[in-house]
C-alpha cells in the first residue's frame, strides 16, 4: 500500500453502472435517479473523495452532474476513445462535453481512455493542466507495455490500470522500479473483482476457463481467505490489491448503497502483509491471459 497521501481516498466510486448495463455479475441493472443520489450521498458520508467516470459511459456524466448537487465529491473522467481521424479539436470537444455534463468548472482529473490516443491527446491534456482546468492528467492503460509508454509522458500524474489477485502481469521488476521512482503518481486500480467474476464465483460462466478449473480456483480463494483471516473472497481480493506498494486507490462501482458500504468497509480494512501477498501468489495457479482481459471475452 502506498505510504504517500495524495488526497484521494482508498476507495473511488466507479460510475460505469450509471450509464449502460455493466458487468457480468450485475443483477440490479441501471439504478434509478433516487438510488444514484443515495449512492452519491453515502459515498460522501463514507469519506469517498472521487467519482470515476468517462465520456464513453453512456450518460453517466450527465447523471452525475444532475444529481451530485453540492456534495464534496471530485471527478476523474476520461476522454472519449479517439478514432484514426482524431485531432486536437476532437479531444478538446470531448473534454468540453464532459465539463458541461458534470456541471462543475473543476479542476478535475482528466485521463485518456485509450493509451493509443496519447500522440494526439496528450498535448491537449497538458494544455488543461497548464491552465489549471485539470488538477492531474493521466492515462487509462490496459497492459504493462502501455503502462511503460505512459510513464514516459511528461507531466503524467495519474494512471488507471486493471489488476486483481489472479493478475501477475504488473509485478515485473522493471515496473516496480518505475513505480518506486514516481511516489507522486496516483495509481488507481480497476477490475479488482475481475468485473464481478471473483465475487460471483461458481454462479457465472468464466470466459476461457472450464467449469472444473473455475471451481477449483474458487475453492482455493476461499481457503486462502480463511487461512489469512479475511472475511470472505471479496475481502481477500481487495486486501491483496491494496497490499501492492504502488497502489493508491481502487475504483469499484456499486448498484446499491449496501454494496457501496461493503466496499468502503473492505477498502478500510488492513491490506495483506508482504508475506501474505507472497503466499497468495505462490498458492494460486496461473490463469489464461485471455481471462484477465475482458476485451477478449465472448
Amino acid at each position: 500500500m502506498k505510504t504517500e497521501a495524495p488526497a484521494q481516498s482508498a476507495l473511488v466510486l466507479g460510475t460505469a453502472q450509471l450509464g449502460p448495463h455493466y458487468g457480468v455479475a450485475n443483477r440490479a441493472g441501471r439504478p434509478a435517479d433516487a438510488t444514484v443520489r443515495a449512492l452519491l450521498t453515502a459515498a460522501a458520508d463514507l469519506g469517498v473523495t472521487h467519482l470515476d467516470t468517462a465520456r464513453a459511459y453512456g450518460d453517466s456524466e450527465e447523471r452525475i452532474g444532475a444529481l451530485v448537487g453540492d456534495l464534496p465529491l471530485r471527478f476523474v473522467t476520461k476522454v472519449a476513445p479517439q478514432g484514426p481521424d482524431a485531432t486536437p479539436a476532437s479531444v478538446r470537444a470531448s473534454v468540453t462535453r464532459s465539463l458541461a455534463a458534470l456541471r462543475r468548472p473543476g479542476p478535475h482529473t482528466l485521463l485518456l481512455h485509450r493509451a493509443a490516443d496519447a500522440a494526439v491527446g496528450w498535448p491537449v491534456l497538458q494544455e488543461y493542466a497548464a491552465t489549471r482546468a485539470a488538477d492531474r492528467i493521466g492515462v487509462s492503460v490496459q497492459s504493462p507495455d502501455e503502462l511503460r509508454s505512459a510513464l514516459a509522458l511528461p507531466d503524467l500524474g495519474y494512471v488507471q490500470l486493471p489488476c486483481n489477485v489472479l493478475d501477475r502481469r504488473w509485478l515485473a521488476p522493471d515496473l516496480a522500479a518505475l513505480f518506486a521512482a514516481r511516489p507522486d503518481l496516483i495509481v488507481t486500480v480497476r477490475s479488482v473483482y475481475l468485473q464481478g467474476l471473483l465475487t460471483a464465483g461458481r454462479t457465472v460462466v468464466w470466459p476461457h476457463l472450464r467449469a472444473g478449473a473455475r471451481d477449483a480456483l474458487v475453492d482455493t480463494l476461499d481457503r486462502l481467505a480463511v487461512e489469512l483471516g479475511r472475511a470472505d473472497r471479496a475481502d481477500l481480493c481487495v486486501a491483496y490489491v491494496r497490499s501492492l506498494p504502488w497502489v493508491t486507490s481502487i475504483v469499484v462501482g456499486a448498484e446499491t448503497e449496501e454494496q457501496l458500504r461493503r466496499n468502503a468497509w473492505l477498502a478500510a480494512r488492513p491490506p495483506l502483509t508482504p508475506a501474505e501477498g507472497a503466499a497468495v501468489r505462490a498458492t494460486l495457479p496461473d490463469v489464461p491471459a485471455a481471462l484477465l482481459d475482458p476485451a477478449q471475452w465472448p
